[in-house]
């Protein structure tokens, strides 16, 4: 299977041509080339780094963990607040009695008939029995555990906000690699075609036995170009990983590709340090959780001392049964457990006198308060050393690669130098060995600068929780 690629045209084309020399040189090749079937291509979707993101954050596993245990949270919350309306409960029993006769003072049926064989003349027999609380007053318990739940579900939004700014720069990442990796293959490619046209163009030399060309020439010149394809391989091999990641990370497992454009410098508005640190402390999932946190150990901590106090609320009850064999009492001070419908409310105080241990979860719900606010001022610190950090790694990165795109425009024009030298024949072969050897050297180490440039600005707006600080395309 062969993958369709599109032209690339990248920075370091050695080629001096202008389009129309260009244009012939490929009219050349052409009409040269000799007829092959047609070769068919399996075209592969290129999907854009806005395309990566958005397939990322529908498909990412650890979003979907997110958003399972983000909908757990919101289902307590739920809990929470229902939970207290709904203190009720219903017995129903269905069984058989034998035929009791009689009244408490002429009585027709011995005891001993409620412990009958099950085989005698039995009769069926039903009971059903309802039994509710409605709480009226309960010193802000159920408003308290509410709040608690509403915290739990901000930090569960704030923990899947961190999961998305974290493969957003794993996808940027992986994306930016690709890039790489591609215009260092096509500048190895480039560059190993020119040094078999100088090895070429030597070797023939030699066979026509002119002066000032040594066999030396064609093996320094062979040397270095079994060196850069030794390190042909390292490209494909980052290819192919930050395909796989991407694959993986987007969901698409089939035909994908990403556009096929060579790495440039990156058009992103540097701000202030101080700029990303203010937005940290707005936007960065970790300080967010941690309010969040708080929030929650602090309704929890109320909770506690509410429960200190008693409930107030109605009781409510009622009860029905009925066993026809059984003779119906209309004595009120008889209590008749066989027919009988009773219902009642109350007004009614539930006061749990656990008083020492409510005390003492009271003063946990404090140290765990404690414990947040203390986490709550670590995250702050560490997230101001890790931005600080990312910004000072961005700006070298940056010097960097300006660095070296001076060094690799220099080389680039050493080579123009020496190429004119030898197309007159005032240089022979051997002398394109020093510029082109910087300029490959120059070339990618900027390649490199490039991608970690890239990689260092996403790495930025994680820590600041700024997205827009990223490259976006």
């Amino acid at each position: 299977m062969t993958q369709a690629r599109s032209a690339h045209a990248g920075p370091f084309d050695l080629e001096d041509d202008d389009d129309k020399k260009k244009q012939e040189k490929q009219d050349q090749k052409i009409e040269a080339a000799p007829a092959k079937d047609p070769l068919v291509l399996t075209k592969h979707k290129a999907y854009t780094l806005a395309e990566c993101l958005s397939l990322t954050e529908r498909n990412h596993p650890n979003l979907w963990v997110g958003r399972a245990r983000l909908a757990a949270f919101h289902a307590q919350l739920d809990e929470a607040r229902w939970a207290p309306f709904f203190q009720w409960n219903t017995t129903a029993t269905l069984g058989v009695i034998p035929e009791i006769k009689g009244t408490p003072f002429y009585t027709a049926a011995p005891a001993n008939l409620l412990s009958t064989k099950f085989t005698d003349g039995l009769n069926p027999f039903l009971q059903f029995t309802i039994n509710g609380y409605v709480p009226l007053f309960h010193f802000g318990k159920i408003d308290w555990a509410r709040r608690a739940g509403e915290a739990q579900v901000r930090a569960g939004e704030w923990d899947l906000e961190k999961f998305r700014q974290e493969v957003r720069r794993d996808v940027r990442k992986a994306y930016y690699v690709i890039m790489g990796a591609r215009d260092g293959r096509y500048l190895l490619n480039e560059v190993r075609s020119k040094l078999e046209k100088a090895i070429e163009n030597v070797q023939g030399k030699l066979d026509r036995g002119e002066a000032g060309v040594e066999e030396t020439d064609r093996i320094r010149l062979e040397v270095y170009r079994d060196q850069l394809l030794a390190r042909a391989g390292t490209p494909d091999m980052l290819e192919t990983n930050g395909i796989a990641a991407l694959r993986f990370m987007t969901g698409v497992q089939t035909n994908f590709d990403i556009p096929d454009e060579p790495l440039a410098r990156p058009d992103v508005n540097v701000a202030p340090v101080v700029s990303y640190l203010s937005a940290a402390r707005l936007f960065r999932a970790e300080v967010g959780s941690a309010r969040a946190g708080i929030a929650q150990r602090n309704a929890n901590l109320e909770l506690m001392r509410a429960r200190l106090f008693p409930d107030i609320g109605i009781d409510l009850r009622a009860s029905y049964s009925t066993a026809p064999s059984v003779i119906t009492q209309n004595n009120a001070w008889v209590v008749d457990y066989f027919n009988r419908f009773t219902y009642n409310g109350s007004l009614t105080a539930r006061w749990n006198l656990d008083i020492m241990p409510a005390q003492a979860r009271v003063n946990g719900a404090e140290s765990q308060l404690e414990e947040a606010r203390a986490f709550e001022r670590l995250t702050l610190g560490n997230i101001g050393v890790e931005v600080e950090s990312a910004y000072a790694a961005m700006l070298e990165t940056r010097k960097r690669e300006e660095m070296w795109a001076r060094a690799e425009k220099k080389a680039k024009g050493w080579i123009a130098s020496v190429q004119d030298a030898i197309d007159l024949g005032t240089k022979e072969e051997g002398a394109i060995m020093e510029p082109l050897r910087s300029f490959v050297d120059s070339r990618l180490n900027h390649i490199q600068a490039l991608v970690e440039y890239y990689i260092t600005l996403s790495e930025l707006a994680r820590v600041s929780g700024w997205d827009a600080a990223a490259p976006q395309k």
